[in-house]
């Protein structure tokens, strides 16, 4: 009976943390609605008051044409501020697909506040930059779609991720000459 009271006072936490839940894969956002949609019905809002699934933006390219889709920063990971007690502890791990609390193994640890504001600069940092998902590699032939050497094949010698440019080397004047490409004007040669 003792160790039962005091498992309830390990798990006891007033104060809002952040906690780490690990999920199951591409379940993130549905976890999330679970989450809300329980905690209601159970008139516990104001013991869970955030939820975080890390989202940033990133350009792909497919068929000449340029795109934004979302990139999990963290996928299997949602992260929520609340209280801890022995309700809301039961409420997140009995949540479908809801696998674990990260760090609770006798209660749940939270992650420390320099973890948390890390996590928000690495998604600030990502979508200011707006990555771009590289779809070559260098050595890779690629046709040229626009311009003056249109429907020419050349090899890509350098790549520029963070700009979303390959480089390739044309020949003008039978010398070889590094030219920079945007990836939408370009495609894998097959």
């Amino acid at each position: 009976m003792d160790s039962t009271v005091d498992i309830k006072k390990q798990i006891e936490d007033n104060e809002y943390k952040r906690y780490t839940l690990s999920v199951v894969s591409w379940q993130e956002r549905l976890v999330v609605e679970n989450l809300i949609e329980r905690v209601k019905k159970q008139s516990l809002q104001e013991d869970i008051v955030d939820y975080l699934v890390p989202i940033v933006p990133e350009v792909h390219y497919r068929k000449w044409k340029k795109y934004v889709k979302e990139r999990k920063l963290y996928p299997w990971y949602v992260f929520v501020k609340s209280k801890m007690n022995e309700k809301i502890w039961y409420i997140i791990r009995n949540t479908p697909w809801v696998r674990l609390i990260v760090w609770a193994e006798v209660h749940p640890i939270p992650l420390t506040e320099k973890e948390y504001q890390d996590i928000v600069a690495q998604i600030k940092e990502k979508t200011d930059r707006l990555e771009h998902a590289v779809p070559f590699r260098e050595g890779d032939i690629v046709l040229v779609k626009d311009g003056q050497f249109k429907w020419t094949q050349w090899v890509i010698t350098e790549i520029d991720g963070n700009k979303g440019f390959v480089y390739i080397n044309i020949e003008i004047l039978w010398r070889p000459t590094s030219v920079m490409v945007p990836f939408e004007k370009v495609e894998t040669a097959n």
